[in-house]
C-alpha cells in the first residue's frame, strides 16, 4: 500500500504545474498545448506505459516538426524539474515549522568535510537553475503564507525559464564547473552555517577537486588550480569585507565621541586600516600569499584583544570572522589534488620533463612558502594505487617541490584488486619507522585512504562494490589503528545507489565509529545543488551525520555473525561473477553501443573533462559516470540489481534462511536491500524494451535481452519479497512510492523523443531529453 503524499505538497504541485500550463499555452498555442496535455494524460494510462503504447506514441512523435518535437521535451523536462522544485521546497518548509530545538541538541564531537566534485557534472543549465532556485524560494514563501503577488511572480519565471533550454548548449570550462560550485557552497546562508556549526563545535568544511583533478582531464593544470583557488578567494574576501565593514559602522559613533579614550580610538582605527589594506592585498593570490594571510589573522587577533580590553566583552561579529577564518584559513575552498600513480611515478623518473602535477604542486609551494600548504590544497590523491611504491613516489614528488613532506598523500583503492590488497598495502607501509615518523610530524598523526565507489561499481556491480568496501574498511581501520595513527577515510560516493548514494543513513549503518568521527565524503553532481540550494535541507544532512555517530558512540554496533559474514561474501562473489560474465560478452556491449546514448555522451556537453575514452566501447574504457548515465536514461540501473535474483534462485530454504537472518543484523546488507527496493521501484523495462526495439540488433537479440532482464528482474523481486517479508518494496518509505508512480509516467515522453533524437541525430532534442530524463530519476549528475 502507497501512503498518500501531504497535501501540502500535492497542493503546491498542482499550483505550480497548473501554472506551467498557463505559460505552455502562452508560448505554444492552444493546439500546441492541448497536445501536450493529451500525451500527458495517455502515458499515465495502462495502454501508455505498455511497450506497445509506447511504441505507437514514438510513431506519433516522430511524425512532427523538430520545433514541435522540442516544446514538448522542454514542457516535460520543465514539469519534471518544477515538481523536484515543490519537493525541496516542502522539504525546507517542514524543517523550518518542525517542532525541535536542534541547538538544545547535545552531539558527541566530530568533523564534517565535504568535498565537491565536478564529475559527475551537473548536467542542467545553469541559466535554468537560476530561476529553479528562484522559484524554489517562492514556493517556500507559499507554503508559508499565500500571498496575491505568487501566481504572477510564478507565471513570469515560468516564462523567462520557458525561453532557456535545460540543457547546457555549450561544454562548460573548468572556471564553469568551478562558478556553479562556488555560487553554492559560499552563498552567505550557507557561509554563516560553517559560523554556527564551528562556533558550536562541530565543524563542517568544504572542499573541492574542481582546479585540482588531474586525473583523465587534460584541461586541468597549474593556471586552472590558481584561478580555481582565486575564485573562491574573491568571494570569500567580499564576505569579509563586508562582515567588518559591519564591525566598523558599528564603532563609528563611539569613536567620533570626543567622550571615548583617544589612544583606543587611535589603536583602533589603525587595526582596521591595516586589515582594510590587508584584504585589498589579499584579492589575488600571489607568491608568498600564505605571509600576507598570517598578517591579516594577527591583525584581527590583536583587534580582538583591543576589543576585549576596552569593553570587557568579544564582538560578536569579530567572533564570528575568528570562526570563518577557521573554517577558511587559506581563505579559499582548499582543493584536493589528483593524479593516476602512473603519472606520477613518470614524473618522478623523468625529472627533466614538465608534467602539469609538477607544476601545480610547484605553484603551491610558491604561494605558501612558510605556512602550512593545506590552508590551499589538503592532500594528493593518488588514483589506480596498486602498491607501496606508488605511495612513496607520491610522497617523492611532493617532497621535491614543497622541501618536506607538508602535502599528505592519500591512496585511492577503487579498483576489486586495489580494496582487495589495501590491506596488505598500508601494512607494508606502515611497517617503515620513517614513514609513520612523517604521518606523526607532517600529517597531524593521521592517515588518509579514499574508497572508489564509482569504478568500483562498475566493475563488480553494487553488492559486491559495497561488500569490498566494507570489508577493505574494517581491515584498513585495524591496520592503521594498531600504530597509534588516526584513519581517516574519504569516501568518493555519488548521488545515485550505482554510485554509491543512498540516504546518509544507508551509507554510514556500516561505518565504523572512526569513519563517523571525521566524515569525508565526495557531493557530486545534483546534490550539490539539492544539498546547497537550502541552508535547512544541508543542515539536517549535517544532523544526520551526527545522530549516526552518536549512535555508534554510545553503543558499539554487534558484528554480524562469522556465518551471515560468510554468506555476504558468497553473494558478493556471486553476484559480481553474473555481472562480470555480463559484460565479457561482446554482444552485450554492442547492445550497450546500440541500445543506449553512451556512443553520443560526447555530444551532450555536460563537463569538461572527457565523457568517454577514445574507441570502440570496451569494459576497460568505459568511465564509470557515463556508464551510470546510459543505464540511468533507459531506466534499467543495471548495476545495482543484476545478479541477485539469479543467485537468489540458486540457495534452498535454508540458506535463504541465512539471509534473512542477515537482513536483520547485518548493517551492510540491510542498507543494500532498502536501496534494492529503491532501484526495482524506479525501473521500467519497457522503456529498455523501446531502446531495444529502435536499435540495430537482430530481432533475436532484442527478444533475448528483454526477455533475460525481465527475468531477473522478476527474480529479483522474489528474492526481496522473500528476504524482507514485505510486499511493498519501499515498505521503510512508503510516500516515496507514491511520489515515484506519480512522477515515473512523466518521464515517458522524454525516452521516446530520445529515441526521436538518436535516430535523426538532433543534438539539442537530445541534451534536453538527456537532461529532461535526469531530472525525473533525481540524478542530474
Amino acid at each position: 500500500m502507497k501512503q498518500n503524499l501531504p497535501q501540502e505538497l500535492t497542493k503546491i504541485v498542482d499550483w505550480s504545474v497548473t501554472e506551467l500550463g498557463k505559460v505552455i499555452e502562452f508560448e505554444v498555442g492552444k493546439s500546441g498545448f492541448n497536445r501536450i496535455e493529451r500525451i500527458r494524460r495517455y502515458i499515465k494510462s495502462p495502454a501508455g506505459q505498455s511497450l506497445e503504447g509506447l511504441k505507437s506514441l514514438q510513431e506519433e512523435l516522430a511524425s512532427l516538426s523538430e520545433k514541435e518535437q522540442y516544446q514538448i521535451a522542454h514542457a516535460f523536462a520543465l514539469m519534471l524539474e518544477i515538481i523536484n522544485s515543490c519537493e525541496a521546497a516542502y522539504r525546507t518548509y517542514r524543517l523550518r515549522i518542525e517542532d525541535r530545538d536542534i541547538e538544545a541538541i547535545t552531539h558527541s564531537y566530530g568533523r564534517i568535510i565535504h568535498v565537491l566534485t565536478a564529475h559527475p557534472t551537473e548536467s542542467r543549465n545553469p541559466d535554468a537553475l537560476y530561476y529553479f532556485k528562484k522559484i524554489q524560494k517562492l514556493l517556500e514563501r507559499r507554503l508559508e503564507r499565500i500571498s496575491e503577488l505568487d501566481e504572477p511572480e510564478l507565471n513570469i519565471l515560468i516564462k523567462w525559464v520557458w525561453n532557456i533550454p535545460m540543457s547546457k548548449q555549450r561544454k562548460p570550462s573548468v572556471m564553469d564547473e568551478a562558478e556553479y560550485i562556488y555560487n553554492l557552497g559560499l552563498q552567505d546562508e550557507i557561509i554563516e552555517m560553517y559560523i554556527k556549526q564551528r562556533l558550536a563545535k562541530h565543524p563542517f568544511y568544504i572542499r573541492t577537486w574542481v582546479g585540482g583533478d588531474k586525473d583523465g582531464h587534460p584541461g586541468v593544470d597549474e593556471k586552472t588550480m590558481l584561478q580555481s583557488l582565486n575564485m573562491s578567494r574573491g568571494l570569500l574576501v567580499k564576505w569579509l569585507s563586508r562582515a567588518f565593514k559591519e564591525y566598523q559602522k558599528d564603532l563609528e559613533p563611539l569613536i567620533r565621541n570626543k567622550g571615548f579614550e583617544a589612544a583606543k580610538s587611535k589603536l583602533i582605527k589603525q587595526l582596521g586600516a591595516e586589515i582594510a589594506q590587508t584584504l585589498v592585498r589579499l584579492k589575488r593570490i600571489e607568491s608568498k600569499d600564505a605571509n600576507k594571510l598570517h598578517r591579516l589573522k594577527e591583525a584581527f587577533l590583536h583587534l580582538s584583544v583591543e576589543q576585549r580590553k576596552s569593553f570587557g566583552v568579544d564582538s560578536p561579529v569579530l567572533i564570528r570572522i575568528q570562526a570563518f577564518l577557521k573554517s577558511f584559513p587559506g581563505m579559499v575552498v582548499p582543493l584536493e589534488l589528483r593524479e593516476d600513480s602512473g603519472l606520477v611515478h613518470e614524473a618522478v623518473d623523468n625529472p627533466g620533463k614538465s608534467f602539469n602535477i609538477s607544476r601545480m604542486i610547484k605553484t603551491l609551494s610558491r604561494i605558501s612558502p612558510d605556512h602550512d600548504p593545506k590552508f590551499y590544497v589538503r592532500g594528493f590523491v593518488l588514483s589506480n594505487c596498486e602498491s607501496v611504491k606508488d605511495i612513496v613516489a607520491g610522497m617523492k614528488l611532493t617532497k621535491k617541490y614543497l622541501g618536506e613532506y607538508r602535502l599528505p598523500v592519500v591512496p585511492l583503492f577503487e579498483s576489486a584488486h586495489s580494496l582487495s590488497e589495501g590491506k596488505s598495502i598500508i601494512t607494508e607501509f606502515l611497517s617503515s619507522k620513517s614513514h609513520r615518523s612523517i604521518i606523526a610530524k607532517k600529517w597531524s598523526g593521521k592517515l588518509e585512504v579514499m574508497l572508489g565507489y564509482s569504478d568500483s561499481s562498475k566493475e563488480n556491480g553494487a553488492f559486491a562494490s559495497r561488500f569490498l568496501i566494507k570489508s577493505a574498511v574494517s581491515d584498513l581501520e585495524k591496520v592503521i589503528s594498531s600504530h597509534d595513527i588516526k584513519p581517516i577515510f574519504f569516501h568518493g560516493s555519488g548521488g545515485s545507489i550505482e554510485r554509491g548514494g543512498g540516504s546518509v543513513q544507508e551509507q554510514t549503518d556500516w561505518w565504523p565509529l572512526s569513519a563517523l568521527e571525521v566524515v569525508k565524503v565526495t557531493i557530486q553532481g545534483e546534490m550539490i545543488y539539492r544539498s546547497y540550494t537550502s541552508a535547512e535541507i544541508l543542515e539536517r544532512q549535517l544532523e544526520r551525520f551526527m545522530v549516526a555517530r552518536d549512535r555508534q558512540a554510545k553503543s558499539a554496533r554487534k558484528p554480524s555473525s562469522v556465518r551471515i559474514d560468510k554468506a555476504l561474501k558468497r553473494m558478493a562473489e556471486a553476484t559480481k561473477a553474473k555481472y562480470q560474465d555480463t559484460l565479457k560478452q561482446p554482444e552485450f556491449l554492442q547492445m550497450i553501443e546500440e541500445a543506449t546514448p553512451y556512443s553520443y555522451l560526447k555530444d551532450l556537453r555536460m563537463g569538461s573533462r572527457p565523457s568517454k575514452r577514445q574507441g570502440p566501447v570496451q569494459l576497460k574504457s568505459l568511465r564509470a559516470i557515463p556508464w551510470v548515465l546510459c543505464w540511468t536514461q533507459t531506466r534499467t540501473l543495471f548495476p545495482t540489481w543484476w545478479g541477485v535474483g539469479s543467485f537468489w534462485k540458486t540457495l534452498n530454504k535454508p540458506e535463504k534462511a541465512v539471509y534473512k537472518k542477515a537482513f536483520k543484523e547485518s548493517q551492510l546488507f540491510s542498507s543494500y536491500i532498502k536501496v534494492l527496493g529503491f532501484t526495482l521501484e524506479k525501473m521500467d523495462l519497457n522503456i529498455f524494451g523501446l531502446y531495444l526495439a529502435n536499435s540495430k540488433l537482430s530481432q533475436n537479440q532484442q527478444e533475448k535481452y528483454l526477455k533475460d532482464f525481465i527475468q531477473e528482474f522478476k527474480e529479483c523481486k522474489k528474492a526481496m519479497y522473500e528476504i524482507t517479508g514485505e510486499r511493498n518494496l519501499l515498505w521503510y518509505r512508503p510516500w516515496l512510492g507514491k511520489s515515484i508512480s506519480l512522477r515515473s509516467p512523466l518521464i515517458h515522453p522524454l525516452n521516446v523523443l530520445q529515441l526521436i533524437a538518436l535516430k535523426e541525430r538532433n543534438l539539442l532534442l537530445l541534451r534536453e531529453t538527456v537532461t529532461g530524463v535526469a531530472s525525473g530519476m533525481l540524478t542530474t549528475g
